[in-house]
C-alpha cells in the first residue's frame, strides 16, 4: 500500500505551480459528468464491491470462530473438511467479485479518460494561433497525458475504493464488536494517533509532491525541445549545452522525488509502528481476557482471539486509505483544474451563430481600413486598403517583419482584425464559416509541415477524396514526380516525422502538389520558395505557371525573381502599403522595391550602405510582428 500511495503523489497534476482557484465542488460536478453516463457499469461495480467486502470479511470469521474453535481444537475432521470447502468457495467468490470490481473500475476509468482526452484534443485543435503563440507545448502535452492519468488513477479508482473501504470498515467493526466490545474499544486507541500523524505530515507531503510535479513538467519541456529542435541543436553543435540543461532539469526532478521519498519514508514507517503498537496492545489485552475466561472456554477464546487479530490487521488498512484519500483527491483535483482550465480557454476565432456557408467564389478580395496588432496596443498593420481582382496574381514584398505574412494570416482568419474588414466576393469573412472559407483556399507555408505518412497521403491531405491518379498528376505538374519515383517505395514511401527523410526543396514541392490537388480558387504562397535551390527553383517557376493559372493568387516572397511576373506587386513596410505596381513600374519609381531588388541582384560592395537601410531595422520589426 505504501508504494501505491507514493506513486499516486509522484505524478499527479504535473506542472502545478499555481494556487487552486476553482472550488472543489465545481470540479467534482464536472468530473461526475464524465462518469454518470456509465450508470449500469457503476451499478455492477457497486454490486461487486458489496460481494467482495462481505466475502472478504467473512474469511477471518470462518477461519477463527468456525474452523479453529469448532473443528480443529475439538478434532472434528469430517466437519473440518466440509468447512474447508466452504471457506475455499467463499475465497473463490471473493476472487471473482474482486476481479469484476477491478475490471469495471478500469473500464469506467479508461472510457472516462478516452472521452476527456478526445474532448481536450478536439478543443486544442480549435484554439486560435494566438493561444499557441503564448503556450508551452511541453506543458500542453503534460496536461493531456499525465494530468488525465492522474484523474483516472486517483479520482475514479480512489473514489470507488473509498466506498469499498468504508463498507469493509463498517463490516469489520460489526464483527469485532460481536466478538468483544472491550477488545474493540482498546484496538481503536491508536486511531487518533494515526489520524494526527497523517495530518501532521499532510503539508509536508503536499509540498514535496507539488515540487515533483513542477520539476517533471520542466523535464517534459526540455525533452520536447530537445527532440523537436534536434536538427538545429546538431547544426549549431549545441548537444553538450542542451544535455547540460536537460541534466540539470533531471537532477532537480531527481532531488525533488528523493525529498518526497524521504518524507514518505519517515511517515509510512511511523504509521506502521503505531499499527504494530495497536496490535501488540490487542494481543496483550486479548490474551489477558482469554486467560481470565472473558472470551469463553479455551477453544472458543483462542478462535475468537485469532479472528479478532485478523480483523485488527484488516481494519488498519481502510483507516490508512481513508486518511490518505484527502491528499490523493486534492492532487487529482489539482490535475483536474489544469485540464478544465485548458478546456475553458475561449476559442477566440469562432463562427458567429448566424454565419453562412461561403458559396463557390470567383476570388475577388478586398481589404477595407484593415488594422491589426498581436498586442492591441501595438498594431503591426495600419489602415490597409487594397483590392485583388478575380484570378489576379499579386505579390506582397517588403523587408523582414514588415507584416506580409500577418496579412494572409488574417485573410485565412487565423487571427481577427482589430478594425476594418476583409471581403471575398463581397462576403465579409467574419460572417462566413471558417470551414467554408478555408476550403476554398490553398496555403503553402515557408515552414512546410509533412505528416509521418506516405508521400501519397501527404499530397492527398489537400483533398482526402483525391484518387491516386489525381495525386500523381498534381505531383507531375509541380515537378515532384521524378524525385518521388526515385524514393525506395515511390509514392508509398514514408517521409518520417515532419518529412525528415526529404530535403527542404522536396518537402516544398510536395506541399505545392498538396495545394494543387485541392485546386482552390484562392492560392496563398507564403515564402514558399525561399529555401529552394536554383535547380528546384527552375522546376518551381515552371510549376507556378500552372499553379497560378485561373485562380486568385497571393505570393509572398523575399526572392523577387519569383514575383517579377506578378500582375501587381504591393510593397509593405512597417505595416503599410508604401508602393504598388508591376515590376517595371516599381523599378522606375526608385523606391523601396528597387532598393530590395538591388540588394539581391547587385554585388553588395557596389551598393550604398545607406540605401540598403530602411528607417526601421529588421530586428525592431521582428519584435513587433513576431
Amino acid at each position: 500500500m505504501g508504494y501505491h500511495f507514493h506513486r499516486h503523489f509522484e505524478h499527479l497534476g504535473e506542472g502545478e505551480e499555481y494556487e487552486r482557484k476553482m472550488p472543489d465542488r465545481v470540479i467534482l460536478q464536472r468530473l461526475l459528468r464524465y462518469v454518470l453516463p456509465y450508470k449500469k457499469k457503476l451499478a455492477i461495480t457497486m454490486l461487486a464491491i458489496v460481494i467482495t467486502s462481505i466475502t472478504g470479511v467473512l474469511g477471518p470469521y470462518i477461519l477463527g470462530r468456525e474452523i479453529i474453535s469448532k473443528y480443529i481444537i475439538p478434532g472434528n475432521l469430517a466437519g473440518l473438511q466440509l468447512m474447508g470447502l466452504i471457506y475455499l468457495g467463499i475465497l473463490l467468490i471473493n476472487l471473482i467479485s474482486d476481479s469484476l470490481r477491478q475490471y469495471e473500475i478500469g473500464w469506467i476509468g479508461e472510457n472516462t479518460l478516452f472521452n476527456m482526452r478526445t474532448q481536450l484534443f478536439s478543443h486544442l485543435q480549435n484554439l486560435s494561433f494566438s493561444f499557441f503563440d503564448r503556450s508551452d507545448s511541453g506543458d500542453l502535452v503534460s496536461r493531456v497525458t499525465n494530468d488525465t492519468d492522474a484523474i483516472g488513477e486517483a479520482f475514479i479508482s480512489g473514489t470507488i475504493n473509498l466506498i469499498s473501504d468504508m463498507l469493509r470498515m463498517a463490516l469489520i467493526l460489526i464483527f469485532m464488536f460481536s466478538i468483544s466490545v472491550p477488545l474493540s474499544l482498546v484496538s481503536m486507541l491508536v486511531i487518533p494517533i494515526i489520524v494526527l500523524c497523517t495530518f501532521a505530515f499532510q503539508s509536508k507531503l503536499k509540498a514535496a509532491y507539488k515540487a515533483t510535479r513542477l520539476k517533471i513538467s520542466k523535464v517534459t519541456s526540455r525533452l520536447e525541445e530537445g527532440i523537436s529542435g534536434v536538427r538545429e541543436i546538431q547544426s549549431f553543435v549545441r548537444e553538450n549545452d542542451v544535455m547540460k540543461e536537460f541534466r540539470q532539469a533531471n537532477i532537480e526532478n531527481f532531488q525533488a522525488n528523493l525529498q518526497a521519498s524521504m518524507v514518505w519514508g519517515t511517515f509510512f514507517p511511523m504509521i506502521q509502528f503505531v499499527q504494530a503498537v495497536g496490535t501488540s496492545i490487542v494481543i496483550l489485552y486479548g490474551g489477558m481476557l482469554a486467560l481470565n475466561g472473558a472470551l469463553g472456554p479455551t477453544g472458543v477464546a483462542i478462535g475468537d482471539l485469532v479472528t479478532f487479530l485478523l480483523y485488527v490487521g484488516m481494519f488498519f488498512q481502510p483507516i490508512m486509505d481513508l486518511t490518505n484519500f484527502y491528499n490523493t483527491v486534492q492532487s487529482a483535483l489539482a490535475a483536474s483544474e489544469r485540464i478544465f482550465e485548458l478546456m475553458d480557454t475561449p476559442i477566440e476565432i469562432k463562427d458567429r451563430p448566424d454565419a453562412i456557408e461561403l458559396p463557390p467564389v470567383k476570388g475577388e478580395i478586398e481589404f477595407e481600413n484593415f488594422t491589426f496588432g498581436y498586442d492591441p496596443n501595438y498594431p503591426v498593420i495600419h489602415d490597409v486598403n487594397f483590392q485583388i481582382r478575380p484570378k489576379e496574381t499579386v505579390a506582397l514584398v517588403g523587408p523582414t517583419g514588415a507584416g506580409k505574412s500577418t496579412i494572409i494570416k488574417i485573410l485565412s482568419r487565423f487571427y481577427e482584425p482589430r478594425s476594418g474588414c476583409i471581403k471575398i466576393d463581397g462576403y465579409d469573412i467574419k460572417y462566413v464559416t471558417q470551414e467554408s472559407l478555408r476550403r476554398q483556399m490553398g496555403i503553402v507555408l515557408q515552414d512546410t509541415f509533412l505528416f509521418n505518412d506516405t508521400v501519397m497521403n501527404n499530397i492527398r491531405y489537400g483533398k482526402l477524396d483525391a484518387t491516386d491518379e489525381e495525386v500523381m498528376n498534381a505531383a507531375k505538374m509541380v515537378g515532384a514526380h521524378n524525385f518521388i519515383m526515385q524514393l525506395p517505395e515511390g509514392y508509398m514511401t514514408k517521409v518520417g516525422e515532419r518529412g525528415s527523410s526529404l530535403s527542404i526543396g522536396q518537402r516544398q514541392l510536395v506541399s505545392f502538389a498538396r495545394a494543387l490537388v485541392r485546386d482552390p480558387p484562392i492560392l496563398i504562397l507564403d515564402e514558399a520558395t525561399s529555401s529552394i535551390d536554383p535547380y528546384t527553383e527552375i522546376l518551381i517557376k515552371r510549376a507556378l505557371r500552372i499553379l497560378l493559372r485561373d485562380r486568385t493568387s497571393i505570393v509572398i516572397a523575399h526572392r523577387l525573381s519569383t514575383v517579377r511576373s506578378a500582375e501587381r506587386i504591393f510593397v509593405i513596410d512597417d505595416g503599410r502599403i508604401v508602393e504598388e505596381g508591376n515590376h517595371r513600374e516599381l523599378m522606375k519609381k526608385g523606391g523601396l522595391y528597387r532598393r530590395l531588388y538591388e540588394m539581391q541582384f547587385r554585388e553588395p560592395e557596389k551598393l550604398d550602405e545607406k540605401a540598403l537601410l530602411t528607417p526601421e531595422t529588421s530586428t525592431s520589426r521582428e519584435a513587433k510582428t513576431r
